[in-house]
């Protein structure tokens, strides 16, 4: 029996000198992939789309999962790559193809879906975040077709998980049907779910604490000393990225 395929919707082109300190976005995204299906116990093959080159998957395409890398471009500006692969996940959800949005992808499916998107109020969010998540994903829930139930606002999170962030761009508003599955302090949609399709993550789960600080020096004028210097100490504390993507495998694949 074939091993379920995981497609990587590549978004991003990383610059020197992190490309070759670190490797470009789908690479990390893969290798971070790869660790969390192994943490999640999961045998799996992975492949990669360009879809920031204008190379999107089928509409036959037999893969069980596609997962977003996150983009430094605008998640509302009118670029035609942009507006090719908003479309094409407003497609792929509605024909039951199951996403996991991160960072760009978690916005750009926002807007999919009549949430909305645009620059955080209060600026940058930067360095190891923690946010509160609401519940646990069912492992197998997705293809069981177990329903989902959006927690009470007034009940306090399940925990709390430490994720590397890096972004102005943020969701406003969320999709109607989401569920919030991740609540922040500072930017309050952290993830949401569309049960059974589509999981999300504002922060960048693949990161690791090395690439994430020179993307941060690479920022310092756009950050400023302080934020800069905070962001990267704060790299050296724990990031659950691999337990919580693990936690999405097994929804989805389990």
């Amino acid at each position: 029996m074939p091993r379920p395929l995981v497609t990587v919707l590549r978004c991003d082109d990383v610059p020197e000198p992190d490309l070759s300190r670190h490797g470009d976005t789908h690479e990390r995204m893969l290798a971070h992939l790869r660790a969390a299906a192994d943490r999640a116990g999961l045998d799996l093959a992975f492949r990669c789309v360009n879809a920031r080159g204008g190379e999107l998957p089928a509409e036959d395409d037999p893969s069980a999962l596609f997962v977003t890398t996150g983009s430094a471009t605008d998640p509302d500006c009118a670029e035609p790559w942009v507006v090719a692969l908003t479309s094409w996940l407003s497609s792929a959800i509605a024909q039951g193809k199951p996403v996991y949005g991160i960072c760009f992808g978690h916005q750009l499916l926002a807007r999919a879906f009549g949430g909305a998107t645009g620059r955080h109020p209060g600026g940058w969010e930067v360095g190891v975040v923690p946010v509160h998540r609401a519940f646990h994903l069912p492992s197998g829930g997705a293809r069981r077709g177990e329903p989902l139930s959006p927690p009470d606002a007034a009940a306090p999170p399940l925990d709390d998980v430490r994720l590397i962030m890096s972004h102005q761009d943020a969701v406003l508003r969320r999709p109607a049907q989401a569920i919030p599955w991740m609540v922040g302090d500072f930017c309050a949609e952290q993830g949401y779910v569309l049960p059974g399709v589509a999981v999300t993550l504002q922060g960048h789960p693949e990161f690791e604490a090395a690439q994430a600080s020179d993307l941060y020096r690479r920022r310092r004028a756009s950050l400023g000393d302080e934020m800069t210097d905070a962001a990267v100490a704060s790299t050296r504390t724990r990031n659950d990225g691999v337990d919580v993507t693990a936690e999405v495998l097994r929804y989805f694949l389990a």
